[in-house]
């Protein structure tokens, strides 16, 4: 009766939802079958559709594929490995061929159930029950996890826990960690002790994208795999195969663009490929441009031929369409630089196609616009280009910025051949030679070459170029020449070659021996000569008429042939150019004079008098203007202790001797003791003899206190008496008053600052600085020696 009952009770308990609205769902949606089979997806994107398989699928990470085959086939296989790399170039997708190549049971059509185990290959069978759920992540022992979503340390501790089993049915437990570098400091300490010493049957394999983030102790347990960006052309050549196999058509350039814009990211590209796909069947260049939203080959390359031919207006008309399409600027600009830098492969490299990403009617362009250019100019407009990217990516104003960069790079100044700088050079040289050997253009014996009438006029007195001779009121006073023999011209009664314009003058001092000769060749003496009275001469008159080299400079004081040419003294930088406006001081500078123009007659070198005149004659040394001294060194010890000097005045014989002698006993002192004989150098030596030798010090000496010790001394008296062979009586005398004698400390101030000012002789007076002042036209400012 009681099992009636509860019969009875349990047949009373209605179902949920009764049958006549399950009727009416049911006959709206089909039979029973069909709600109770499994919807299946209706398309699968390209990146998972042809995700490789196997290591040999692959693309563009050889070097993991090989290390990984090798380690399998050799069993030198590791128990964590850590993979890293950007985005989309093989991570996963590398980890779970590996998890197939541990796990594979190898093909059920030629492996027999039960048979021995054939281990793990290389190159997985893609057949087996393992191979395929793994590939569609079903696999029990394979575990996926997600380090963003289990990055705790409760979810470490429920994976160890399961790690001590063995694995159900596969080989391997394989434990897949994506995006590792989420896990939290404690989930990594307490899977650090996992990591390095796992279960035999435990394989990890961590994926990253940030590996800097993950830690130091976990790197050194595992084996790390850099994965690294893909190539543009073995991304265009995966691209192509997924067409073939799918039967789409696609133009080459669309397939360039797609991986110029993937970044080595294979996954990116297919994404990049199923969108292109979408917009329309056939994959042109200019449709794929357009729905990604880049600038086409052709509008960068009109924008570039723009720039080498200086269109700064078709640059902009350019730049404005390519906005007005909507197109990124940044990315506009970003290519143009990319394709610049094609022009210049493509200019320089024989065969450029391995180098660019372009196809061969692009290359076609591109090599024929590279061949109308110059190769420093291609360089120097991806140079610039390349300065002012930086203002487009980042500036507030892209569009702006870019614009005004293309208008600074077509408005640049054209570059001078460097064989044309050096032929004008060579024919300066020339010229410069001819007139060391005749100057004027006087042929030997004072004739003037084809016919010419001296000072470069035509015969019957006019000028060259047929101008008419200025009238004398109008003509310009005569350039004074720097020499003169007589202070005036020859009379005209008297028998003697007409005088020419401008005679040459005598020959300046040589060069130092030490001068290279291509300075000494190339180095004009001094500026070239003023036009002559016919007017402004032209370029050619103007550059043919240049100064010989033995005339002096017009600046440049004129010294006798017979007097040695003495060192110029080194110039302060307080002292004015001599062509600057000199400044009324307290104390007036003398000037020195300068003696009217004169024209020298033409004389025999023979007949020249043995001290000729001047036209700016040296000045007594009374009168000349002295140099303000030179300013000594910047220790200001040494400035102290020059000014003492200074106000001393030299030292007499006797006193020299002493301190000679001082020097010389405290030499063996300075080796033992440097700090107490860097003190003694500044002592007062009133008395040296071997009966006494007495120190003392002034009143503002600081190391008067700290000489009189009993080690220092003693030291004093051991090398005295080595010094004298005797032992001398020791006496200081200290609080002295301003003692006007010197001391070891100034001798030494007085040969630094002789050696400085030695120094800065040599370096002013060297040729190689003669030879820049005079090609230059400049001046020695100032001499700062290394201290």
């Amino acid at each position: 009766m009681r099992q009636a009952a509860v019969s009875q009770v349990a047949v009373r308990i209605p179902p949920p939802y009764q049958p006549r609205r399950r009727r009416a769902s049911t006959a709206a949606w089909g039979s029973k079958a069909d709600l109770l089979r499994p919807l299946s997806m209706s398309y699968v994107v390209l990146a998972r559709k042809y995700r490789p398989m196997t290591f040999t699928d692959l693309v563009g990470q050889d070097h993991v594929a090989r290390i990984l085959a090798g380690a399998i086939a050799s069993g030198r296989l590791a128990h964590a490995f850590l993979f890293t790399g950007v985005r989309g170039v093989g991570k996963t997708t590398s980890a779970r061929i590996l998890a197939k190549a541990l796990n594979c049971l190898g093909d059920p059509s030629s492996h027999a159930p039960g048979g021995p185990d054939p281990g793990p290959t290389s190159s997985p069978c893609l057949k087996c029950a393992a191979c395929l759920e793994i590939t569609d992540g079903k696999d029990v022992d394979v575990l996926e996890i997600d380090g963003a979503s289990n990055a705790s340390v409760d979810d470490v501790r429920r994976l160890q826990d399961s790690l001590p089993y063995r694995p159900q049915r596969d080989r391997y437990k394989v434990v897949i960690v994506d995006e590792v570098h989420m896990l939290s400091g404690g989930a990594w300490n307490a899977l650090l002790k996992t990591v390095e010493e796992p279960p035999p049957h435990v394989k990890f394999i961590f994926a990253t994208t940030e590996v800097h983030k993950v830690p130091a102790t976990i790197l050194s347990r595992v084996q790390r795999f850099d994965f690294k960006l893909i190539g543009a052309q073995q991304i265009s050549q995966r691209l192509r195969q997924v067409l073939e196999l799918e039967q789409i058509r696609a133009e080459e350039g669309a397939l360039h663009i797609i991986a110029r814009e993937a970044a080595g990211s294979m996954r990116d590209a297919m994404s990049l490929l199923d969108q292109v796909i979408a917009f329309g069947e056939d994959l042109t260049t200019d449709r794929v441009a357009e729905v990604l939203g880049v600038a086409s080959h052709e509008a960068l390359r009109q924008i570039a031929s723009a720039l080498l031919t200086g269109d700064a207006a078709s640059c902009l008309e350019r730049v404005h369409g390519l906005a007005e399409r909507g197109h990124n600027v940044t990315h506009v600009a970003r290519d143009l630089l990319s394709l610049l830098r094609d022009l210049v492969v493509a200019k320089l490299v024989a065969d450029p196609a391995p180098l660019v990403q372009l196809t061969a009617d692009e290359l076609k362009e591109l090599a024929a616009l590279a061949a109308s250019a110059e190769t420093d100019d291609l360089l120097r407009l991806h140079l610039g280009f390349s300065r002012g990217f930086d203002e487009v990516a980042r500036g507030s104003q892209p569009r702006a910025a870019l614009e005004m960069l293309l208008l600074r790079l077509a408005r640049r100044p054209p570059l001078t051949p460097v064989d044309d700088l050096i032929a004008r050079l060579q024919g300066l040289e020339r010229r410069l030679a001819g007139a060391r050997a005749a100057p004027n253009g006087r042929e030997p014996g004072g004739r003037e070459p084809s016919g010419r009438e001296p000072s470069g006029r035509e015969p019957g007195g006019r000028e060259p170029s047929g101008r008419e001779p200025p009238p004398a009121d109008r003509q310009p006073p005569a350039r004074p020449q720097p020499r003169e023999s007589a202070p005036a011209a020859q009379a005209p009664s008297e028998p003697a070659e007409e005088p020419p314009a401008a005679a040459p003058s005598p020959p300046r001092a040589a060069p130092s021996p030490a001068s290279p000769p291509e300075i000494a060749s190339l180095a004009p003496a001094s500026a070239p000569a003023a036009p002559d009275a016919g007017g402004a001469a032209d370029g050619d008159e103007a550059l043919d008429r240049v100064r010989p080299a033995d005339e002096p400079h017009p600046h440049e004081p004129v010294r006798s042939t017979d007097e040695p040419r003495p060192h110029q003294p080194v110039r302060s930088t307080d002292e004015p150019h001599p062509h600057e406006p000199i400044r009324s001081t307290d104390e007036p500078r003398s000037v020195r004079p300068s003696a009217p123009p004169s024209v020298r007659p033409s004389a025999p070198p023979s007949t020249r008098p043995s001290a000729p005149p001047s036209v700016r004659p040296s000045a007594p040394p009374s009168a000349r203007p002295s140099a303000p001294p030179s300013r000594p060194s910047g220790n200001p010890e040494d400035t102290y202790l020059l000014a003492r000097a200074a106000a001393i005045g030299p030292p007499s014989a006797e006193h020299r001797a002493r301190l000679e002698a001082w020097a010389k006993l405290l030499t063996p002192l300075r080796a033992e003791r440097p700090d107490l004989a860097a003190k003694l150098n500044h002592a007062l030596l009133l008395e040296f003899s071997a009966e006494e030798v007495a120190l003392g010090f002034d009143r503002h000496d600081v190391f008067r206190g700290q000489t009189d010790s009993q080690e220092a001394r003693a030291a004093i008296l051991q090398h005295a008496t080595a010094h004298f062979g005797a032992e001398p009586k020791l006496r200081y005398e200290f609080d002295l008053p301003d003692a006007q004698v010197h001391t070891l400390a100034t001798l030494e101030a007085e040969r630094r600052e002789a050696e400085r000012l030695a120094a800065i002789e040599r370096a002013k007076n060297h040729p190689l600085v003669l030879a820049a002042e005079r090609l230059l036209g400049a001046r020695v400012k100032r001499i700062a020696p290394y201290e």
